[in-house]
């Protein structure tokens, strides 16, 4: 039996459910047997059964934070390592003490863990910067995968009378969405074309130049037909790291491929090893007017359709659950049959 624990859930919508849901699906069709733990707060883990815990043959965790902090070290523990829960702060100045009262503590837990899985290198090398003894033999970096079941080829062309940008995510300071209008307020400056920004987030965003669609949080179904219907995916994350924020992989950026609709991100966090720059989508250095420019300038009929093909056959070919499937037969099944 497996304990999966996750700090979000179902209702609530956002990268982490995702992430959650589709590692369900794996452990379904792997015949694993698990009970889902959803934590939301880090009292609840410090509370939790310590001879339940015990009871499981592995822990797997969707977040880290539950095997930072969790009542004893369980000597299966299987951690996804995200990303700003590394970082040790807390915007809430009590939990930003504690976190760097305990972290001596947090990094030991990672070093005694069983798996650690590590989705972005950068994510990788941020937590041996803060004081990771690194094991080769322990810790993986592993990119994210996405259920790719509902994939289209959803074909759209760089010459439409109207060029459409999405941005899926929360409306908090590191995602830029200010960057992000003043890139779709450009780009409709040098083509002349109307340009929409499809928005999924409470916060109605108004521009003078560009049309501003929202949509408050979409369902899944929703959500993908937003995405397919978009030219361009795009994630300006900003390194916040000193604010306890960075952008890990983008696990979007394969949701969008999905339907053939390629990202243009900044070079920031672990954005650049989820955008293979020039072939499945495009990586800016920063969004100053020249470099907006040379994109553009980039930008054709061909060019356009060269990488939204690469971006779907890419994510199809690399990024599916079947990842996962064969990752977790040898993590936890193999290992299981060795000792049994």
């Amino acid at each position: 039996m497996l304990l999966l624990t996750t700090p979000d859930y179902l209702p609530q919508v956002g990268g982490l459910t995702s992430h959650t849901l589709n590692v369900e699906k794996v452990l379904k069709e792997l015949g694993i047997e698990y009970e889902l733990f959803h934590w939301k707060s880090y009292r609840e883990i410090l509370s939790y059964p310590k001879n339940k815990l015990a009871g499981f043959d592995y822990v797997l965790n969707i977040h880290s934070g539950f095997h930072m902090y969790m009542p004893i070290s369980h000597p299966k523990v299987i951690n996804f390592v995200n990303g700003a829960e590394i970082l040790f702060y807390s915007p809430n100045l009590l939990k930003r003490v504690f976190k760097q009262l305990t972290k001596k503590k947090a990094l030991r837990r990672f070093e005694e863990a069983f798996y650690n899985i590590f989705i972005s290198e950068y994510t990788f090398n941020t937590l041996i910067k803060k004081g990771l003894k690194e094991d080769f033999s322990r810790d993986i970096i592993f990119h994210m995968a996405v259920d790719t079941k509902n994939e289209k080829y959803c074909e759209k062309k760089w010459s439409d009378l109207t060029l459409k940008f999405i941005t899926v995510a929360r409306d908090v300071p590191h995602k830029n969405f200010k960057g992000a209008i003043r890139f779709c307020e450009k780009i409709q400056e040098l083509s002349g074309r109307p340009v929409e920004f499809i928005t999924v987030t409470d916060k109605k965003f108004t521009s003078d130049h560009i049309d501003i669609t929202s949509h408050l949080n979409p369902d899944n179904k929703k959500r993908d037909e937003l995405l397919a219907e978009a030219h361009f995916n795009i994630l300006f994350s900003l390194d916040h790291s000193r604010k306890g924020f960075f952008e890990g992989f983008g696990q979007i950026v394969q949701e969008a491929g999905c339907f053939a609709t390629p990202s243009v991100v900044l070079a920031s966090g672990g954005l650049p090893e989820s955008v293979h720059d020039g072939e499945t989508g495009w990586v800016l250095a920063d969004l100053e007017d020249k470099r907006v420019n040379a994109w553009y300038e980039l930008m054709n009929e061909d060019h356009y359709r060269t990488v939204s093909d690469m971006c779907y056959r890419h994510t199809l070919d690399s990024h599916g659950l079947d990842n996962w499937r064969r990752l977790f037969e040898k993590l936890i099944l193999n290992e299981k049959n060795t000792y049994e």
